[in-house]
């Protein structure tokens, strides 16, 4: 399933210029809406996290099921998010995490409660997301092959599938839990990054100063030669800075301190054989032991985007730098997040700056543990900044 999804994902263009028109002209609607409501209402004080959100879940609903959220099923899909974050809510809690390990605890008084609130969450998710795939299969069985063409998106890829009869791991039963996967790993994890970085550039307006200075070199280059306005994908190379604020975000909002768990296939030996793991086990890889070692990352609590600049001041790797994870379990919608990121760093600060509404009482960057790491919720004031030409 997992190969599947890769595949079919860079099949459908993730990651390359298939998806990435579609999510500039989100992203230019996404910046309009804001230059339209700063000149209606003049100073313009906002907590930006439901239009974050919309702009993620348009973009892996679009990978999913081929289109994006329109201001008519904008209430269907911020219930959709009330029942996933309740969802990871319950599943980060003490009874959540002993259900996932003993799932027969669930028939104990004090572990029933929880997991019936999961089971009801999950069905109403379940029953969201049945409706597109219903009228996609509808669709489908009025129509040829020839007719349906090449694959518009992931649904149309796992219903070829079905149709192939080649696994037994695609099936009408599956496909809803594979569509609910995806959703909650794209959806949530790209929102609340986005998030976190325009929160830690309010708190640090240097960092924010020297990327817009970067970003307006390359305006000034573009302009010269004639391309388009908007930052792309071929543009990433000539950004070394915004990139490292984005590395360097991912390392200090630490999303999933701890990662999924997995088990060993076999028996294995750690470290020479100081560790014997035997077959069968459960293992949780603890990023967090990794994006905050002082050893790696020297005063590892500070937002020091630099670190991830070499001496010539490009873009250099560093190998323990695991926000997706590592192996052949590493996150499968690793390109697909990196593109949305860069897109909307680089496109959204190109417009605007953003400021405390206070600047004598900054919003707070303290983290609220859960299955996802998230702040609290803020406002900040947004300007739209003054250039030669847009």
């Amino acid at each position: 399933m997992r190969r599947f999804g890769l595949t079919s994902m860079r099949n459908l263009g993730v990651g390359r210029a298939g998806l990435e028109k579609h999510l500039l002209e989100d992203m230019e609607r996404f910046i309009e809406q804001i230059k339209e409501e700063i000149l209606e209402y003049g100073e313009y004080n906002v907590n930006l996290h439901r239009k974050i959100d919309r702009l993620a879940g348009s973009t892996v609903n679009r990978v999913i099921f081929g289109y994006p959220f329109e201001d008519e099923q904008m209430s269907d899909f911020y219930e959709l998010k009330q029942h996933m974050e309740e969802q990871a809510f319950l599943l980060s809690s003490v009874t959540g995490h002993m259900l996932m390990a003993m799932p027969w605890l669930r028939h104990f008084p004090i572990f029933s409660q929880t997991f019936n609130r999961l089971d009801n969450n999950l069905s109403n998710v379940y029953e969201f997301l049945k409706i597109p795939i219903n009228k996609r299969i509808s669709e489908r069985e009025k129509q040829t092959p020839e007719e349906r063409g090449e694959p518009n998106d992931l649904l149309d890829c796992f219903l070829d599938q079905i149709e192939a009869g080649k696994s037994e791991y695609f099936s009408l039963r599956s496909i809803t839990p594979f569509c609910f996967d995806l959703f909650l790993a794209g959806e949530e994890t790209t929102s609340v990054t986005i998030s976190y970085l325009i929160l830690y550039l309010i708190l640090d307006q240097r960092v924010q100063s020297r990327m817009h200075e970067e970003l307006d070199r390359l305006e000034e280059e573009k302009g010269r030669i004639g391309f388009d306005n908007s930052v792309t994908q071929a543009d990433r190379g000539k950004l070394p800075f915004l990139n490292a604020v984005i590395n360097e975000t991912q390392r200090v909002c630490n999303l999933l301190p701890l990662n999924l768990t997995h088990r060993t296939m076999a028996d294995a030996q750690i470290l020479g054989g100081k560790y014997h793991l035997r077959k069968g086990i459960s293992i949780i890889p603890q990023i967090s032991c990794v994006l905050f070692d002082e050893k790696i990352f020297p005063n590892p609590l500070r937002f020091e985007p630099e670190r991830f600049l070499d001496d010539q001041g490009q873009l250099k790797r560093i190998e323990e730098f695991i926000p997706f994870g590592l192996g052949k379990r590493i996150c499968m919608g690793e390109s697909l997040a990196k593109t949305e990121l860069f897109l909307f760093t680089a496109n959204f600060f190109r417009h605007f700056q953003v400021l405390p509404v206070d600047p004598l009482h900054p919003p707070s960057s303290e983290k609220i543990g859960g299955f996802i790491v998230k702040h609290q919720h803020y406002n900040c004031r947004i300007i739209v900044r003054t250039k030669k030409e847009f």
